[in-house]
């Protein structure tokens, strides 16, 4: 039930305001598109400070793991990305959207009092955030290297 309340309201509401106000949406989008950013970073740093030894103790096979899976997942959005004949831009854009994930909202479920409240079984949504940024940062560092060679 969190999270539908926590996926479907935000987007409900966006809707609404989007399509009865859009001027107040427009306004609403430039806040929230600066804040999005620092918020998700605050939130992993909270997490992380609160964590840190756990966190330390199972990086090593967890970091290894999650990084397979971010890897594996964005090989499969290229080759879904190629079967449906999408430009390059559309691939790119598939491969981040595939290789983000939804980490915020698997450490949102793990700590949640009403679904597992065990902050614990949140470290490898920790590490995957981690992780995701980094291969993801490297991704576009070697797409904009790539881009511009051509």
């Amino acid at each position: 039930m969190q999270n539908l309340v926590l996926m479907f309201v935000p987007i409900i509401l966006g809707m609404l305001i989007k399509r009865f106000r859009p001027v107040a949406a427009a306004k609403m989008d430039k806040v929230l598109s600066k804040i999005a950013l620092p918020g998700i970073l605050l939130l992993a740093t909270v997490f992380y400070i609160q964590n840190k030894t756990t966190i330390l103790e199972n990086f090593g096979l967890l970091g290894l793991s999650v990084s397979a899976l971010i890897l594996l997942a964005m090989g499969g959005g290229l080759l879904l990305a190629k079967s449906m004949r999408l430009t390059e831009k559309e691939t790119r854009t598939l491969i981040i959207e595939i290789g983000m994930q939804n980490a915020a909202q698997s450490i949102a479920i793990a700590c949640s009092p009403f679904v597992f409240n065990n902050s614990t079984i949140a470290v490898p949504a920790i590490i995957y955030s981690l992780m995701m940024n980094v291969i993801l940062l490297l991704y576009v560092l070697y797409v904009n290297v790539c881009r511009k060679d051509k």
